[in-house]
Formats: structure tokens, sequence, C-alpha cells
């Protein structure tokens, strides 16, 4: 005799109400999200974020709720240096960060995570470290645990995505538990008719387009790059270029805005010093924690392992964080789990798995950015404000568009992040600012906010022509194609007897003031003969 007598058969039919649910379950899948939308204590985040951890067999983590997604990553580079740090190290490095980000992190760091936690947190990583190794010695195809990492482990890179890892892991164990319960044309028929598009709203194709939903995912892009942007890990070919060129292996003419250091590596090294960040990477790095290297640019490895780059060693530690957050979890696959439920049939799941299949609905309706490790997760706190235009994307021309309590901001306009000065007193923008974005969208932005008029005068643009139908200006923007405009004077007088001036924009090709006229009348210059100006 083989098999359990006692195993429960497997669900190999579905009630008459169960089909009649599963044939308009996206139609209604997006308001079953929208129900579940709210907002959650931190008490019941923690519930959510355990009932993962026991889904996937983890020991129970540390949950710290941070400030904002800024927080997310600053927080875990910042833990590993203290683990790692006497009290007097530790105490140096306190005192000298002093600029509002790192201040307001350093005090939720000691606030939130006590020293006997990071003991715990230490002691983890060596049965971290025995767990890998055991699935690892499995080699089960099903089992997608190992993407998720220690704190204290190496950052996964582009190869391999912890981001993602996180919530396949999940998956990867709500369909092992669905292939014990149901019957293979149960699962294939429910999962056929359930999948729905993009991890979350909008459930039915037809719907793809929701502004609605793509202007949140817009956002919640936004701000991620945003965050991504302050480090070398938004220019690493920046970065990389930079090592290049100071090791003789750049051209000399590669534009020294090309290579800049990111703002937060830049901070850092001026708050503490180069030589102390120096010793303080190759001390931490002698110590018993995994290296943080960028793995795509060797060069950037072997110019790090000369003694040098102190900044790419910070950035290292800020891709720890970074790499782990996940702002947008992708789970097309979890409407045939919660249809189950909805259908009444629980018992196709253990209490545990019923509960973090609900639970991922919560989080997955609710949208809040994590970074989660082996041993701890962060989870950050909803913005203080947020402004956005007609269309949903940040956008506010008064101050930021979006606020955390840790006085992280977000400048936006029609959802592009610019600095503070172009979104609230773009006036006091100059010539040599505009010039110097090597980023072609904010430009432009810029330029439209500054006056593109006004920057051709200030900026001594090429008169090309000038005639009775205006003057002609050309100007060359670099990465970009020249900006070729015609100044008009309108021909009817204002109430003050004024008369105002306006610049037109033109294509690169035309030559001479009439024939910039004529093409905003979609006339050849030969043919452009007005008898009256308006």
């Amino acid at each position: 005799m083989t098999g359990n007598p006692f195993k429960t058969p497997k669900l190999s039919e579905l009630s008459d109400e169960a089909q009649n649910l599963l044939s308009f379950y996206r139609a209604v899948w997006d308001e079953k999200l929208k129900a579940v939308k709210e907002d959650l204590s931190e008490s019941r985040y923690r519930e959510i974020i355990e009932s993962f951890y026991h889904l996937l067999s983890l020991p129970t983590p540390l949950v710290v709720f941070v400030d904002s997604p800024m927080q997310l990553m600053l927080m875990p580079a910042l833990l590993r240096i203290r683990a790692l740090c006497d009290q007097s190290t530790w105490q140096t490095i306190r005192e000298s960060l002093t600029l509002s980000g790192w201040r307001k992190t350093i005090e939720a760091l000691d606030e939130k995570i006590s020293e006997s936690d990071i003991e715990r947190l230490i002691a983890a990583r060596e049965d971290w470290n025995t767990f890998h190794k055991r699935e690892e010695q499995k080699r089960d195809p099903t089992n997608r645990i190992t993407a998720i990492d220690s704190i204290f482990g190496r950052p996964k890179g582009k190869s391999i995505d912890s981001r993602l890892g996180f919530f396949e892991s999940l998956i990867c164990q709500l369909d092992a538990a669905l292939s014990d319960s149901v019957t293979p044309e149960i699962r294939e028929w429910v999962g056929s008719e359930s999948l729905f598009v993009d991890g979350g709203m909008p459930g039915r194709l037809e719907d793809f387009g929701n502004p609605e939903f793509n202007a949140e995912i817009s956002r919640l892009n936004q701000i991620h790059i945003a965050i991504q942007n302050l480090t070398n890990m938004g220019t690493t070919e920046r970065a990389a270029l930079r090592i290049f060129r100071e090791r003789g292996d750049a051209p000399s003419i590669l534009p020294e805005q090309l290579v800049r250091q990111g703002e937060l590596e830049t901070d850092f090294l001026k708050q503490l010093g180069e030589e102390t960040v120096s010793i303080l990477a190759h001390a931490l790095s002698a110590k018993n924690l995994e290296p943080t290297i960028y793995e795509s640019y060797p060069p950037v490895l072997e110019a790090m392992l000369d003694g040098g780059y102190t900044g790419l060693w910070l950035t290292g530690q800020l891709s720890v964080g970074y790499n782990s957050m996940i702002f947008h979890p992708r789970l097309e696959r979890l409407s045939k789990y919660t249809f189950l439920l909805d259908a009444g049939e629980k018992n196709v799941f253990e209490k545990t798995t019923a509960l973090a299949v609900e639970n991922l609905r919560v989080f997955l309706a609710n949208r809040t950015p994590i970074s989660p490790f082996g041993e701890i997760v962060f989870v950050s706190k909803q913005p203080l404000s947020v402004e956005v235009n007609e269309e949903g994307r940040l956008h506010s021309t008064e101050g930021p568009a979006i606020s955390y309590a840790d006085e992280y901001r977000i400048y936006s306009i029609n959802g592009v992040t610019v600095n503070e000065k172009t979104a609230v007193s773009p006036e006091t923008l100059t010539v040599e600012e505009i010039e110097a974005e090597i980023n072609l969208e904010v430009r432009r932005i810029m330029l439209e906010r500054f006056g593109i008029g006004r920057y051709l005068l200030e900026s001594k643009a090429d008169v090309l022509n000038e005639d009775e139908y205006g003057t002609l200006y050309r100007k060359r923007i670099a990465g970009d194609e020249p900006l070729v405009m015609v100044r008009v004077k309108n021909s009817t007088a204002e109430p003050d007897g004024s008369y105002r001036e306006y610049f037109l924009r033109v294509p690169p090709f035309v030559q001479t003031a009439r024939e910039a006229v004529a093409w905003t009348f979609d006339f050849d210059e030969d043919q452009y003969q007005p008898e009256e100006e308006t």
C-alpha cells in the first residue's frame, strides 16, 4: 500500500458558484485590491511580513520602519558600517555626518536598532550562510529562496535581482502548495482564467491603459530613480569613465560633467574626509564581511583593489539597500491563489499559507516600499505630502512634489525630477547651470522655466539673420539639436502702447527670419507675402 490514507484528496472540480466567479474574476480583481487598500499600522505590517517569512520557513525577521525610501538605501549601508565598527569609530562617524539626510538616518538607526539587535543580526548571518549552503545542495528548481540575501552579504547586482527574488520565492512556495492540493487540470484552468496584467491593477487587459494605475506606477518609478541618481549607481558608466580617464584609459576630451561623482558619495567624503574614509574602508573590508564591489565593470574592481576610489567603496555599501528595494512587486500569478480563497475553497491551503496569500494581496494593494533581507526588513513610511498634476504625475511649482518625515524631498515638473531652484524659483537659474545639465529632459524643462528667449539673449546666441520680419537666433546645445528661434514683434499695440515681442522656435535648417516666420504659417519663404500682420 502506498501513499498517505489520511491525506486530503486533491481538489478536482469547482462548484457552480466558483465557476461563475472565475468567469469574471479579472473584472472584480481590481475592486478586491482597492477594498484592502488602507493606512496600515506598524503592527499590521509586521504581521504581513512575518507571514511571508513563515511561508518561506525562515526565522522571524527584525522589522524596522524608516521615514523615507531614501533611508531604505542609507540605513542598510550605515548598519553594515556600524556592525563592524568599535564604539569609538562609530562615535566619530556619528559626529562627522552632520548633513540632514545622514544625521536623521543615524538618529533613526540608533533609536530603532540596539546593540543587542546588531549582535543577533551578526549571529544570524552564520545561520543564514548555513541555510544557503543547505538549499544549494538540494538544488530544488522550484525553490528560489537563495535570491534573498543577508544584509551582510554581497549585493546581487544586475545578474541576480534580489528585488524580484523575494516575491518570486513566495510565489514558488505557493505554486508548490497548490500542486499538492489541486489537480493539474484545475490548476491550469484557474491559472489561465485569472492571470492578470503587470502585477496588480488593472486586472483586465482592456484596462491596461488605466491612467490612474499608470500614474501611480510612474510616481513609484520616479522616486526609485531619483534615489538612484543621487549615487554612482545612477551613473555607473560615469563612475567607470572617471576611473578610465584618471588611469589614462579614456580620451582626454571626455566632458567633466559626464564623470562627476554621486551626491551621496561626495557628501560622505566631504564630511569624513578622503583619508578617514580610506582607512575605514580598508579596516572594515578586512573584517568578516563580504565585499560589495560593482561586478559589472572590472576596471572599477581593479581600481578599488589598488587602494583608491573610496567613494566607490561607499557606493558598494549603498547598493546593498538599493538592490533590495521593492516599490512595485510583480505578482502576476497571485490571482489564482486569491481566487481559490474568494471562491470559498480555503481547504486547499494550510492556514498559514492562506494567511500569506491574503497578506500578499494587502501588500500589493498598498504598494509600500520595502528592503527585505534574510534577517531584517526595512519598511518605508508613507510620505507627508504629495502634489500631482492632472495626469497624476508628481508636479509642483510652489514646493516639493513629495516630502517625507526625514526631510527627504523630490521636486518635480510634470513627472520629471528637477532641483528646487528649477521648480520653485526658475528666474534665479543661470545660463551656466542650464548648460551644465547633462540630462536632456531636465535641461529642456530648465529652459522652459527660465524662458527660452531670455536664454538666447543671455547666452549670447548667434544672430543668423535680421530683417523686417524679425531676428533669427541660433544656439548650439551640447548633446541636443541646435536651438533656432525667430524673435518677432506683435504688430498690434498693447493697451499701454507697447508692442509685445515673441520668440518662436523653428527647425535648425531655417536660414532667414522671413523663412522662419513663413514656416510658422506653413508656407515656403517665397510664398510668404503677408498683406497684414497679426
